[in-house]
């Protein structure tokens, strides 16, 4: 046949084979000729001219040089797989797992077409190397520019064509007209030698003229990956080979050069992320190697119980026999699976999670607070450490109009955020938007979860990537599942908490701007005319002056009372001493005010100063009301990014649990703190004093 030995000697079908190795032979008993390492055929030649070849089985014909032939193929077939599973979405990868597939072919016929074997092995082979050509130099150049290049397609579809004519030229040489084969061998020639040196030539290019480090880097890797393995094949033993020599490297130097590409390309994946790859086996090829392998197992264990229980039984029950096994076989198959995948994940990836355990505590942080951004940290900051991400977003709603994310945690959270945005915004105007869904960008693989509540999106969160690259089970994402509705409800009610708190906030601005409306009345009207009143008395009236000075005195503490002007004019603490001195004149309790790391004229936020100002009000009144003590203390301090407040007596106290009773004033202190994003606590018991503490974060 075309692209045998024989046909180099001259041989054509329809010539009649005289004899194999001295023995005349038919037709019909060739195949039963005598063989050996070498065989000595005499055929008639067209021409009446006797037609003697002598073949050799080649040294890759012998059983390590076709093994390792062999396993470099099943290398690139592996590769390739693995590399097209992680990137389908990349036509580089699948380019390359042509390519692959085809060098795996390749080598797993050449042993057998490396000597006299069936017409298949000519065949098969033939067809790789068109595929080799015909993909070669497509990946190369898909691999090194730019996703959006449009020569990508034009580059594929002309090297498809020439390759769809080369392989049914081949095939017309074998069916019907031999003597093609003369043109279409140099052809196919010519082509993958064209192919790979215009790989070289674009590798070349690449590895010289790329501007960022890495992109260098993958391009020398290939490069000398492809290099160091073609040039030495093709070069240095294929092209001697065919111009009638010797090979010029020994034929297992040949072979061990083969598999330096695949080593290069993993290489350059694993370490330097080519294709966008950062790991090449994930967790569902380990399982489906562990399943495979309990398959060959069990249809071993089938094939050695069959005899012995054949043997032990009747004859007559052979074959309820073997039914019997085989049911037995299927039956063991999902529990041994299920245990294949627990050693997988216990001896290989030891990152098993209680997922029980897991929803206790997401769900029990998660209540801690009632403030949107510090349920949003707890819960990105509770996923990702369960489900071990690089990587944990939690988003506005669909319907919020914010882009902006409310938490985030992982060390590639930004970046994540910033690749992924396009899709986001897809995700979110898509009609079926909803529940647990499945994104991909490169190589990593990421799940945005809906959280919904009563048909409203209250928020959404992407997860992912997983650390090294993995992808989520099928237990993970009925974990997310499972938990959404949770942190749905969380968000719900920080939201409704914020929403009550913002209400509250205007409530109380509207009290305050009243004071001051108030306080502005009373000093414009009545206060005047008292002033007028007194001034316009006549000499010897000391009675009705007097009564002037008191009501106007009254008037004045009335103004300050409703809006202090101090506090507005010079700060917190000299408001908090003209308090405590009104309190030092209106009873026989002894205050004292100290600073701590604060100065008499230091200024804090308007909502600071006023929320602290009338917590200290309003317990300094507590005090003088309900403590029957002797003493005030009052300490101002400031701690990092805090200021406190600290209102401590030494009267009678109260028991703790009186604090859900609505008298002296504690829900009203403790609300005007929440609306400023500070802390308020009261630690009081019988007999022991009562002490007020509120901080405060400043900006």
């Amino acid at each position: 046949m075309p692209g045998g030995l024989g046909w180099f000697y001259g041989a054509r079908p329809g010539m009649p084979v005289l004899s194999v190795n001295g023995r005349s032979v038919t037709a019909g008993d060739i195949d039963a000729a005598p063989r050996g390492p070498v065989v000595q055929i005499e055929m008639m030649g067209s021409g009446g001219n006797i037609l003697r070849m002598e073949m050799t089985y080649p040294a890759m014909s012998r059983s390590p040089m076709k093994f390792s032939l062999w396993a470099i193929g099943a290398m690139f077939a592996l590769l390739g797989s693995a590399v097209v599973l992680r990137r389908p979405d990349l036509a580089a990868a699948r380019m390359f797992w042509v390519f692959a597939g085809f060098v795996a072919v390749a080598l797993a016929v050449g042993p057998s077409a490396g000597g006299p074997a069936p017409y298949w092995a000519r065949i098969l082979q033939g067809i790789s190397l068109i595929g080799i050509g015909q993909s070669f130099l497509p990946f190369v150049s898909a691999i090194t520019r730019g996703p959006t290049d449009s020569r990508h397609p034009s580059l594929t579809f002309m090297f498809a064509g020439v390759g769809l004519f080369l392989g049914a030229s081949y095939g017309v040489s074998l069916l019907a007209t031999p003597s093609l084969y003369a043109v279409v061998r140099p052809a196919v020639l010519l082509f993958v030698s064209a192919s790979v040196l215009g790989g070289f030539t674009v590798l070349l290019v690449e590895a010289v003229r790329r501007r960022s480090a890495l992109g260098q880097i993958q391009a020398r890797l290939l490069l000398w990956g492809t290099a160091l393995s073609i040039v030495p094949f093709a070069g240095l033993s294929l092209m001697p080979k065919v111009l009638g020599r010797s090979s010029l490297l020994p034929d297992h130097i040949t072979v061990l050069a083969l598999g330096v590409m695949p080593a290069s390309f993993a290489y350059a994946i694993l370490q330097h992320q080519l294709l966008g790859i950062r790991r090449l086996v994930h967790r569902g090829m380990v399982y489906g190697v562990a399943t495979l392998a309990l398959l060959v197992l069990l249809a071993i264990s089938m094939v050695v119980i069959e005899p012995l229980a054949g043997r032990a039984g009747r004859s007559g029950n052979l074959r309820l026999l073997n039914v019997a096994i085989l049911v037995g076989g299927i039956a063991l198959f999902l529990p041994l699976r299920r245990g294949a995948w627990w050693l997988v994940d216990n001896l290989i990836y030891r990152d098993v999670v209680d997922y029980q355990t897991a929803l206790e505590t997401v769900h029990r942080n998660i209540l801690v607070s009632d403030r949107t951004i510090m349920v949003g940290e707890t819960i990105a900051k509770q996923l990702a450490q369960v489900l071990r991400l690089e990587s944990a977003i939690v988003l506005p709603g669909t319907g919020d109009g914010a882009r902006q994310p409310i938490a985030k945690a992982g060390p590639r959270a930004d970046d994540v955020l910033q690749r992924l945005s396009p899709q986001l915004e897809a995700s979110a105007r898509a009609p079926d938007s909803r529940g647990v869904i499945d994104l991909r960008w490169e190589s990593d693989s990421f799940l945005l979860v809906n959280l919904e509540l009563s048909g409203r999106c209250l928020g959404r969160i992407l997860l992912g990537p997983k650390e090294g690259g993995e992808v989520f089970l099928a237990e993970e994402k009925g974990f997310v599942a499972t938990l959404s509705p949770l942190l749905a409800l969380a968000i719900d009610k920080s939201q409704l908490a914020e929403e009550l708190r913002a209400l509250n906030q205007r409530l109380v601005r509207a009290a305050e701007d009243e004071r001051a409306r108030m306080a502005g009345d009373i000093h414009d009207g009545p206060l005047q005319k008292a002033m007028a009143l007194m001034l316009d008395l006549p000499k010897g009236a000391e009675g009705r002056a007097s009564m002037a000075r008191q009501l106007a005195s009254e008037l004045r503490e009335i103004c300050s009372r409703l809006r202090p002007a101090v506090l507005d004019d010079l700060g917190l603490a000299a408001a908090l001493e003209w308090l405590l001195e009104g309190v030092s004149r209106q009873s026989s309790m002894v205050t004292r005010l100290s600073l701590h790391d604060v100065d008499e004229d230091e200024r804090f936020p308007a909502d600071t100063e006023l929320a602290l100002f009338r917590v200290t009000q309003e317990a300094t009144n507590n005090a003088m009301k309900h403590s029957h003590g002797t003493r005030i203390d009052v300490s101002l301090s400031r701690q990092a990014r805090r200021v406190g407040i600290e209102v401590r007596d030494d009267g009678v106290g109260f028991s703790p649990d009186f604090d859900s009773k609505e008298g002296f004033g504690l829900s009203g202190m403790r609300e005007r703190i929440v609306q400023v994003n500070g802390s308020f606590e009261i630690r009081s018991a019988p007999g022991v004093g009562t002490t007020v503490v509120a901080a405060v974060p400043l900006p």
